[in-house]
């Protein structure tokens, strides 16, 4: 029996969070049932969205080898990342357009902190979450670090971030429909930019994340086809 959306959406998030705790607040969730809990999310995800088996192949070895360093963080960015982009699809095709908005906003957030943890530069993401900065220095201090580093694309990874977040935090409910309905729709596409550049930087950086970037790519390419 097909899984509803709802029910879905509830399960991916109260999974995530908890392979969040246990990667970076040192929660003691038993590893094999995550990890059993996970791959099956991965796998209606990859049912819901329609996404040809990727995302659930994607996943499987890196849930399987959950505890081995790497693996967990990977699967975090894999799973939560694609479900947060593809929700955002789902919520626009129900004409919640502040909502889908909301979730890519999430999403590109949650890429930058990744770009950060991997880039050397932790410290601005604490800074930002800790109400020193608003997104738009943070993202530009990020920006401004990895330009020496030969990130030719960071001032427009900066500026995407920054629309896509801003879309969500400042969004205008007194626009009209259409108006709204093109808003959400940059955002996701936006959104997925966000996803496969930070990938792409990350990977230039030496520091790539645990999972095929090609196969990547065509996940968050079939999820923006959505709309």
């Amino acid at each position: 029996m097909a899984v509803s959306f709802s029910a879905l959406d509830k399960r991916i998030e109260r999974d995530t969070r908890a392979l969040h705790d246990f990667l970076w607040q040192g929660a003691k969730e038993r590893g094999s049932a995550l990890a059993s809990a996970l791959l099956k999310d991965a796998r209606d995800a990859d049912a819901f969205l329609r996404l040809g088996g990727l995302l659930r192949k994607s996943a499987e070895p890196l849930a399987k080898g959950l505890e081995k360093s790497g693996n967990g963080e990977s699967l975090f960015e894999l799973l939560d990342h694609t479900w947060g982009l593809g929700s955002a699809t789902v919520l626009a095709s129900k004409k919640d357009y502040r909502g889908a908005a909301g979730r890519a906003k999430e999403v590109v957030g949650s890429a930058s902190i990744g770009v950060c943890a991997n880039a050397g530069c932790f410290e601005f993401v604490e800074e930002w979450e800790g109400g020193k900065v608003e997104f738009d220095p943070y993202a530009g201090k990020l920006a401004a670090f990895l330009e020496p580093k030969g990130v030719l694309d960071a001032p427009q990874f900066k500026r995407m971030l920054t629309a896509v977040y801003n879309f969500g935090m400042n969004w205008n409910g007194a626009a009209s429909q259409f108006e709204q309905a093109l808003a959400a729709r940059a955002a996701i596409a936006g959104g997925g930019w966000c996803l496969l550049t930070a990938v792409s930087i990350r990977e230039m950086l030496g520091a790539a994340p645990r999972f095929s970037s090609s196969d990547y790519a065509k996940i968050v390419d079939r999820i923006v086809a959505r709309l």
